[in-house]
């Protein structure tokens, strides 16, 4: 076995990427780097026992380049016996409607094609050809943004359970040695020639520079990724400690911290307390400056009521009555009243959310720990009636309150629980003839509780369908 195929094998099993019969299937773009992945994991997948398969996504930004891509990476699989999945995407079309660059366009686009392909062919793993090259320029361009801890632990070897990265310990040269012993044929993507973007200028102008002071600064910034990643990893468990703490109400595009427990907390950590708030707010935004973090703790420190810090990605942050408000824009969009069908589900793009309903044999379900905030709930189905709706709220609205003795007013309920007004009309409430059950993610109402004597279920759900994007 070559060197780097234990190296590979090596890694994989210390990140825990793979497990026997797994399904991973290999996003291929017929370069070097996933050729030469590919290659690996055909040799391995029977020694470590999964089960290998190909994804490739037409960008259609080259025309007949990319179509050609496209062929090699079905070919390629076919002749190592591969099942392979394709699809072509209009990305330069899909750019005129969306302020996006070329690169985020095409990345996430990729990623929810790599996402549904794997839920589709049973997939738990989707491997991705990052380099140690990459890394390093990862960890460089990063450096020149000013990132924190966060960004310069660079590239994760693994992520969110399913994005593996096998092939992140293997240099770019090591790579086209390999491929070249070979005889193994690969794509050349003429846009990475290039300086247009500022991977290439930084990959093909500064790194060149910067290894006449040090010949082995690739080296040096993988380590200082691997050594900023422990720091990252420490911080991220500090940082989930205080959020349980500091939060006092979160909903859809509206998140509440205490000032007083904030306060408490160290710089370091109420800097990431910031990032990590901001960053659940708007998953998307891929970069926030030191300068914005800091506007916020000035703005926490001077205590003004109306003061507000306005952040990248139309987030704004305000201090109101003792809590740090940090929102989306003006706020999210009022959502519509729809109905919910039962089973079934209703979707609302604009504010990124679905709510799902499902009907279960009491016997199903064992048993339910109810409280006070949650993303799902729970309905006697047969001491319900029917339809439901899904709408805002309405002036007079009232409910009886989960575990509490009469009714209360919904705007007494989101006074209580520090929800702003402008954020009001945007929560989801739902709704019979009967009245409110739930106010969703916040509070279910006393209504139709399961007990011993149910027989059918209703489980209410709501769910983000904020699309997550690949880092590279």
């Amino acid at each position: 076995m070559p060197a780097v195929t234990e190296r590979i094998r090596d890694a994989i099993h210390r990140h825990g990427m793979i497990s026997p019969r797994d399904g991973v299937l290999a996003a291929v773009s017929g370069g070097p780097d996933s050729v030469f992945m590919l290659h690996v994991l055909a040799g391995l997948q029977d020694e470590l026992g999964f089960e290998l398969k190909v994804a490739h996504l037409d960008h259609q930004f080259r025309g007949d380049e990319s179509a050609a891509d496209a062929e090699f990476v079905e070919d390629l699989a076919a002749r190592l016996g591969l099942p392979c999945f394709t699809d072509r995407e209009d990305v330069p079309r899909f750019l005129l409607s969306n302020a996006m660059s070329k690169q985020e366009a095409a990345r996430m686009i990729r990623y929810r094609f790599l996402v549904k392909t794997s839920k589709l062919e049973y997939c738990q793993r989707i491997a991705f050809g990052h380099n140690a090259d990459d890394q390093s320029e990862t960890v460089l361009m990063r450096i020149l943004r000013g990132a924190g801890p966060q960004g310069l632990a660079g590239i994760p070897p693994k992520r969110g359970g399913v994005i593996i990265r096998p092939i992140l310990d293997i240099w770019r040269s090591e790579i086209m040695t390999y491929l070249d012993e070979r005889d193994l044929d690969y794509r050349t993507d003429s846009s990475n020639l290039g300086t247009d973007y500022t991977r290439n200028r930084v990959r093909h102008e500064l790194l060149p520079v910067l290894e006449t002071y040090n010949p082995s600064i690739g080296r040096s910034l993988v380590n200082l990724g691997a050594m900023m990643s422990g720091v990252r990893d420490h911080y991220d468990r500090l940082t989930d400690d205080a959020l349980l703490r500091v939060v006092k109400s979160s909903t859809i595009g509206q998140m509440a911290l205490d000032s007083g427990t904030f306060a408490g907390y160290d710089v370091s950590l109420r800097r990431s307390v910031v990032r990590r708030v901001v960053g659940d707010l708007r998953p998307d935004l891929t970069a926030l400056a030191f300068k914005h973090v800091e506007n916020v703790l000035t703005l926490a420190a001077r205590g003004e009521v109306r003061g507000a810090a306005e952040l990248p990605g139309g987030v704004r942050v305000r201090l109101d009555h003792g809590n740090i408000v940090f929102s989306q824009g003006d706020g999210p969009p009022k959502i519509p009243t729809t109905e919910l069908p039962v089973p079934g589900s209703a979707a609302f793009p604009e504010a990124r959310l679905e709510i799902r309903s499902l009907v279960i044999p009491r016997e199903d379900l064992g048993t339910i720990e109810f409280s006070r905030e949650s993303d799902t709930v729970y309905f006697d189905l047969d001491e319900l009636s029917l339809p439901l709706t899904v709408r805002p709220r309405r002036h007079g609205d009232r409910f009886k309150p989960f575990g509490m003795e009469g009714t209360k007013t919904l705007k007494g309920f989101f006074i209580d629980e520090k929800i702003a007004w402008t954020f009001r009309e945007a929560v989801p409430l739902i709704c019979n003839d009967d009245g409110i059950l739930w106010v969703v993610g916040m509070r279910r109402a006393d209504a139709a509780p399961v007990t011993e004597k149910t027989k059918r279920v209703l489980t209410i759900s709501v769910h983000s369908t904020e699309a997550e994007t690949e880092d590279r």
